[in-house]
């Protein structure tokens, strides 16, 4: 269209050459062409008439900024054009909970029907300003999350005085996420669902991706996380319908994340993250493609494929720097490896480091719930080993209370966790009698309810705590069960690294029993071997007999 356009067209058709160039920008950005989408941003500021006619490629330029390093750089520019809309963020420092109890009291003069009944959004200026204000909500999440909540503010305060707008839901589908976040899982449920019938309502998909996923994390705290897989293809769908490009890259990383936290066969899970990474290297969202690397880099070395880490460019060093949720992923894969594989002194080190950054956090996502659960198990383990014990063990013991209390909304996704969690502080306690009744609990939730990785991992652990207090047969028992389900995780690297520790870790609680040695030893070997590995079901039973 802009190629039949002539020499003087800014002049002789200004309307029809400002729509082009505005609808050619979206598209570059959808494409993640940004040298195209910044010969049409110059453009248009050299010839846009006012400041508003110039406020759509401005938009999208910025969602440019936010895709990349300049994530910081996107959210002043979006501030700056907010304050000469008329709509000031600077100035407001109240916390989270101030924000949400203001909202909640605002909206309790609402019936939900007032709310999806109310009038549409008409002032233009208004309707982009509310765009903005979305790209801050998403920005700040990630960088500024102390300053996210005064951003769903705004836009539920202007959507309930100037009519409902296509990112109005996304004010309620995060005010849902903080209720959620602040301890109310079921009153951030009914924001959450009201936010998905909002958007039904309004009949409009141009950010149905980012609500739809946003949802999705809130509701994964309700309903079985396997459960909660669908709703990220549909949120790529509608995001991708709409060319949210930042959106569809949101659903498929946290579907990414979520087929990973729900135990699903590691080949399929790296292959879902090889696509995954391509999508976001073709569409240049490196925000989202680093934290991608760092969890692809975990699936690989659970099942033994050391590929070397490709993410070292000065620009994901620069967000690695900059961007706290960037920092919170890559120190918590650190850990988690660490943890997986008995590495000590780098799970210490590496929990610290991430401690510190994940305070920050605003917003309640599926990922916090796995963290929180690997915090517990590293801290359980921490206080029974470092001299600060007592640190770790308040720590462990602040992550089972969170398992717990996420167990009354979701028994199905939380159940073994919590009981994990209570066996491993048990064992801390000395009350060991309650430790070998919480692991073999924690065993039968993981599998009733799907969990196989999980189920692996009890096993794991229970085999230490039985070699810890001497009953070393049992011990044995519960390592070849933890290798069944590894294997059929297919964590062929971690099979590989518990058998080595497993045997060394046992060779210096009993090296005064050479004979127990010789004899554990041996039968490990017997049936681990390829052509003696025997059903999980009979290994379940052998430990049941010792029980």
């Amino acid at each position: 269209g802009i190629s039949f356009l002539r020499k003087k067209h800014w002049e002789e058709h200004y309307a029809l050459s400002l729509e082009l160039y505005d609808l050619a920008a979206k598209c570059t950005l959808t494409n993640g062409d940004t040298v195209s989408l910044q010969l049409l941003y110059e453009q248009v500021l050299t010839y846009g008439r006012t400041f508003e006619d110039k406020l759509n490629v401005m938009y999208f330029s910025n969602c440019s900024l936010a895709f990349s390093s300049r994530l910081r750089e996107s959210i002043e520019i979006g501030l700056d054009i907010l304050s000469k809309l008329g709509i000031d963020l600077a100035g407001d420092s109240s916390s989270m909970e101030t924000c949400v109890r203001e909202t909640k009291d605002l909206l309790s003069n609402y019936t939900d029907d007032d709310i999806l009944n109310t009038r549409r959004m008409t002032d233009p200026t208004m309707i982009i300003a509310m765009k903005f204000l979305e790209k801050m909500e998403l920005g700040m999440t990630q960088i500024m999350p102390e300053s996210a909540p005064h951003v769903m503010q705004q836009i539920i305060q202007i959507s309930l005085s100037h009519g409902m707008s296509p990112v109005s839901p996304i004010g309620f589908v995060h005010l849902g996420s903080y209720i959620a976040k602040l301890g109310d899982i079921s009153g951030g449920y009914n924001y959450v669902k009201l936010a998905r019938s909002l958007l039904d309502k309004l009949g409009s998909s141009e950010n149905a991706g980012e609500v739809i996923c946003l949802h999705a994390q809130v509701v994964s705290y309700v309903e079985p996380l396997q459960a909660t897989l669908e709703y990220y293809d549909e949120g790529y769908a509608a995001a991708m319908a709409s060319g949210g490009i930042i959106q569809a890259a949101a659903n498929i990383f946290f579907g990414y994340i979520s087929i990973f936290y729900a135990g699903v066969k590691l080949q399929t899970t790296r292959e879902k993250g090889a696509e995954v990474i391509k999508f976001m290297q073709g569409k240049k969202v490196v925000v989202l493609l680093i934290p991608t690397q760092y969890i692809q880099d975990s699936v690989l070395k659970l099942m033994g494929i050391c590929d070397e880490p490709k993410y070292s460019s000065a620009e994901e060093e620069s967000i690695l720097a900059t961007n706290n949720n960037v920092q919170t992923t890559h120190y918590f894969q650190k850990l988690y490896i660490s943890f997986m594989f008995r590495l000590y002194d780098d799970m210490k080190a590496n929990t610290e480091k991430f401690l510190a950054c994940s305070a920050h956090a605003s917003t309640l996502l599926v990922s916090q719930s796995f963290r929180t659960f690997y915090i517990g198990l590293v801290s359980f383990w921490a206080a029974r080993s470092s001299r600060d014990g007592e640190q770790w063990y308040e720590r462990g013991n602040k992550s089972k209370l969170a398992l717990r209390k996420w167990a009354e909304t979701s028994r199905w996704t939380f159940e073994n966790k919590w009981y994990l969690l209570e066996a491993e502080e048990a064992f801390c306690n000395g009350s060991f009698d309650d430790a070998k009744l919480y692991y073999e609990k924690a065993v039968t939730s993981a599998k009733t309810h799907k969990f196989v990785h999980e189920e692996a991992l009890a096993c794991e652990l229970a085999a230490y705590f039985y070699l810890e207090i001497g009953e070393a047969n049992k011990a044995v028992d519960y390592c070849l069960l933890a290798h069944e389900k590894y294997q059929e995780w297919g964590a062929i690297g971690k099979c590989t690294s518990l058998f080595k520790f497993f045997e060394g870790v046992m060779n210096k609680r009993v090296d005064s029993s050479p004979a127990i040695v010789n004899e554990v030893q041996s039968e490990l070997a017997h049936l681990l071997s390829e052509d003696s590995l025997g059903s999980a079901e009979v290994r379940k039973r052998r430990v049941d007999d010792h029980s």
